[in-house]
C-alpha cells in the first residue's frame, strides 16, 4: 500500500484540484478539515471517480451539502484489491472516529467466551479482547452478566475448569478446589482425569457454544445408553441428568424454524440522525440470542449506506461470521462485502433480502424491535447508566406505554386504636425522593381496618392533586401498594371516587410480604419472580422504604403522647417544666429511673416537684 497528502492546506482550493490527481484504482480516501481533522473515510473501486462524485451538481450522497464545504485536503491510501479498502475504510473510521460516517457506538469491548485449547488442559473464562492466538473464542455477547450466566449452565453441563493454573499433562500436585467437589470440574489440577477424556468435555463445550445442540444431544444420548449397557448404572444416570439439563436449556431457544443453517437476521430503524439496528444470531435453526446497536450520524433517507456501514464494521472483529445474513434491503457492494465475508468464514456467505416466508417474518420482527428500541430511547428509557434498566423491566412485565419516572408506593403502620398514620413515598428515575415523601395521620377511620385506611389515604392524596395541592400535584406513572390483593381491591375501590374527574388513570400494584407476589389489577394470578431478579428488588426496597417511614412516624407519634399524657398528669408541671425535663433527660423512661438528686439538679425544679415526680413515675 501507499499514501500521500494530495495537496497542502494554503487556503480555499477549487472542487477539481481535491480529485483530479487521485489514481482510479481502489482505495481509501479521508476527506479533512482546515485544521487537518478527518471528516469523512470513504472507500472505492475507483478513486477519482467516487471522489468526483461527491462534487457535481447531481450529487447523490446525502450529507455532501454538509460536509463538503468544509473540505480542504484529501488524503487517500491505494489498495491492492477492493477487499483491503474495505478492511482498512473500517481500521480508519475506528482510529479517527470521522464527523460525518456513520460510526456503530462501540465505546467498550464486547465481553467474549475463550475456551484455551492450546493448553493441555483447556480452560474456559470471560475475556474482552478476542486475538488470534490459537485459541477459541465464543461472542461476543452484549452484556457481562449474560455472559457470566451461560458460563455458569455451562459449567453444570459440561464440567471444564474456570482457574487460571499452569497445567501440565501429567504431574499436576494441586489441591482441588470446591468447583470439583460439587461436580464443576473433574480436577485436572490433581490429575484426577487424564487429558483424552478432558478433550471430549471441552469438544462438547465448543459444539455446544458453537450452536452444534444436536450433535451434543446424540453424543449424551449414546454415552447414557453405553454405560446402561455395560450395567454402569451411576456413570448413565450422571448422563441422563446432564442430558435432560441440556434439553432443558435449548427447548426454550425453538423457533419455528424448517432450516438448520446459521444465520444472522438484521432489523435497522432511524430517527433524525441515528439509527438502531437490531441482530438476531440464529444457529442451527433455534434463536439463541438478539443484540441492538445504535449508529451515530445516520441519514433516515439512506438507511441502506448506514446498514452496509454497520455490516462491515460489526463483522471485521466478529469471532463467528454465518452462513447466512438476513437484511430487510439491498445494500452497496454486495459482492464485495459477500467476497470479505468468504474470507473471514472460510466459504460462500449470502447477504439475503426475503420476500416471503420464515426469514422475512423473523427479519420483520428484528425490524420492530429495532423499532421499539428507538421509542424506548426517545423516552430516555434505554439502558444506561442514567436509567435504572429494573424500571425498564417493570414497565415491560406491566405492558405499559409510558415510562416509569414516578413511583408512589404507600403504607399503613397501626397499633391497637390509636395513632394510625399512613405513608406516601416516591422514587424518581429510579432514585428516592424524600422531598417528595407524604405523612397521613388517619382521621375517618376506628379500629384496625387496614383496608380503610389505605383508602383515606388515597382519597385524601388525590384530592389533594385536583385541588392543584402544589404538595401532590406530581402524579405518578405506577401506584405501589404494600399487601395484597385485598389492598389493591382498596386501592382500586378509592380511586373510583375520582371517575368522573379529570384524573387519569393511573397503574397500581400490590406487593404482598409473605411470597413477595406481585399483584395486577384484572388479573387473578400474581405474577412471581425469581428471588434474585433486580426488579423484585427495586420495588422490595421501596415497598420496604414506605414501611420504614410511616413505622417512624407511628412510634414519634406514640412517644410524642406517651410524654405528654405521663407528664401532664403530675402536679405543678406546666410546659417549662416538663420542657426542661425533657431536654435533661431526653424521655420519659430515663426520668422515671432518675434519682432525686438527680431531679433537684434540673433547672425550675423544687424539691416539692420532685418529690411529686418520683410518687408519679
Amino acid at each position: 500500500m501507499t499514501a500521500r497528502t494530495l495537496i497542502e492546506p494554503q487556503g480555499k482550493f477549487t472542487e477539481p484540484e481535491l480529485w483530479q490527481s487521485l489514481p482510479n484504482v481502489p482505495g481509501v480516501y479521508l476527506m479533512k478539515a482546515s485544521d487537518g481533522t478527518v471528516i469523512y473515510v470513504g472507500k472505492a473501486v475507483r478513486l477519482r471517480t467516487r471522489v468526483r462524485s461527491y462534487f457535481g451538481e447531481k450529487s447523490v450522497h446525502a450529507l455532501t451539502s454538509q460536509m463538503i464545504r468544509y473540505v480542504t485536503e484529501i488524503d487517500y491510501i491505494v489498495t491492492e484489491t477492493e477487499v483491503e479498502a474495505l478492511i482498512l475504510e473500517n481500521n480508519l473510521i475506528k482510529a479517527h472516529q470521522p464527523r460525518y460516517n456513520v460510526k456503530l457506538k462501540d465505546d467498550k469491548r464486547y465481553p467474549y467466551l475463550r475456551v484455551t485449547t492450546n493448553e493441555p488442559f483447556p480452560r474456559i473464562h470471560i475475556t474482552r479482547t478476542a486475538e488470534n492466538d490459537g485459541t477459541r473464542y465464543f461472542g461476543p455477547f452484549v452484556h457481562v452478566r449474560s455472559t457470566r450466566q451461560v458460563l455458569k449452565q455451562l459449567t453444570k453441563f459440561f464440567p471444564i475448569r474456570t482457574c487460571s493454573l499452569p497445567l501440565r499433562q501429567i504431574g499436576n500436585r494441586y489441591r482441588v478446589c470446591l468447583d470439583y467437589h460439587i461436580g464443576r470440574c473433574p480436577g485436572p489440577c490433581a490429575d484426577k482425569i487424564d487429558t483424552k477424556d478432558y478433550d471430549g468435555i471441552v469438544r462438547k463445550v465448543c459444539q455446544f457454544l458453537s450452536g452444534d445442540t444436536d450433535a451434543v444431544v446424540k453424543e449424551l444420548t449414546e454415552q447414557m445408553q453405553a454405560s446402561a449397557e455395560a450395567l454402569d448404572f451411576e456413570t448413565a444416570a450422571k448422563h441422563r441428568d446432564t442430558l435432560k439439563d441440556v434439553q432443558q436449556a435449548i427447548t426454550t431457544q425453538n423457533i419455528d424454524s424448517v432450516s438448520a443453517a446459521d444465520e444472522d437476521v438484521i432489523g435497522i430503524a432511524a430517527r433524525t440522525d441515528i439509527a438502531c439496528v437490531q441482530l438476531l444470531r440464529v444457529r442451527d435453526g433455534k434463536l439463541l440470542e438478539r443484540e441492538h446497536y445504535y449508529l451515530n450520524d445516520a441519514d433516515p433517507e439512506s438507511l441502506a449506506t448506514a446498514l452496509g456501514a454497520f455490516i462491515s464494521q460489526y463483522y471485521q472483529n466478529a469471532v463467528f461470521v454465518p452462513k447466512t445474513i438476513v437484511l430487510p434491503m439491498q445494500i452497496e457492494s454486495v459482492e464485495l462485502i459477500e467476497d470479505w465475508l468468504k474470507e473471514k468464514r472460510g466459504n460462500r456467505v449470502a447477504l439475503h433480502v426475503p420476500k416471503a416466508g420464515r426469514l422475512r417474518k423473523l427479519q420483520i420482527l428484528a425490524s420492530k424491535n429495532a423499532e421499539i428500541l428507538l421509542t424506548q430511547r426517545e423516552q430516555n428509557v434505554v439502558y444506561s447508566r442514567s436509567v435504572e434498566p429494573a424500571l425498564v423491566e417493570l414497565q415491560e412485565l406491566l405492558a405499559l406505554k409510558q415510562p416509569l419516572r414516578r413511583i408512589e408506593a404507600y403504607d399503613i403502620s397501626n397499633l391497637g386504636d390509636r395513632f394510625a398514620v399512613g405513608s406516601m413515598v416516591v422514587l424518581e428515575d429510579g432514585k428516592p425522593a424524600s422531598s417528595e415523601y407524604r405523612r397521613f395521620k388517619i382521621r375517618l377511620v376506628e379500629g384496625q381496618n387496614d383496608f380503610a385506611m389505605m383508602q383515606e389515604v388515597i382519597v385524601r392524596r388525590f384530592r389533594r392533586a385536583l385541588a392543584d395541592d402544589e404538595k401532590f400535584n406530581k402524579l405518578p406513572d405506577l401506584m405501589l401498594i404494600d399487601g395484597g390483593k385485598g389492598q389493591l381491591s382498596a386501592v382500586q375501590t378509592a380511586m373510583k371516587t375520582f371517575a368522573s374527574s379529570q384524573l387519569p388513570d393511573i397503574p397500581m400494584i400490590a406487593l404482598a410480604k409473605r411470597i413477595e407476589e406481585i399483584f395486577v389489577p384484572g388479573k387473578s394470578e400474581p405474577i412471581v419472580l425469581r428471588e434474585d431478579n433486580p426488579t423484585l428488588h427495586t420495588i422490595q426496597r421501596l415497598r420496604d422504604e414506605a414501611h420504614r417511614f410511616a413505622v417512624t412516624y407511628h412510634r414519634r407519634l406514640r412517644q410524642k403522647s406517651l410524654s405528654e399524657s405521663v407528664l401532664d398528669e403530675i402536679p405543678n408541671i406546666g410546659p417549662k417544666r416538663k420542657q426542661a425535663l425533657l431536654q435533661h433527660f431526653g424521655s420519659i423512661d430515663a426520668i422515671r429511673e432518675a434519682s432525686l438528686d438527680g431531679l433537684l439538679s434540673v433547672k425550675g425544679i423544687p424539691r416539692s416537684v420532685a418529690e411529686n415526680i418520683r410518687k408519679h413515675l
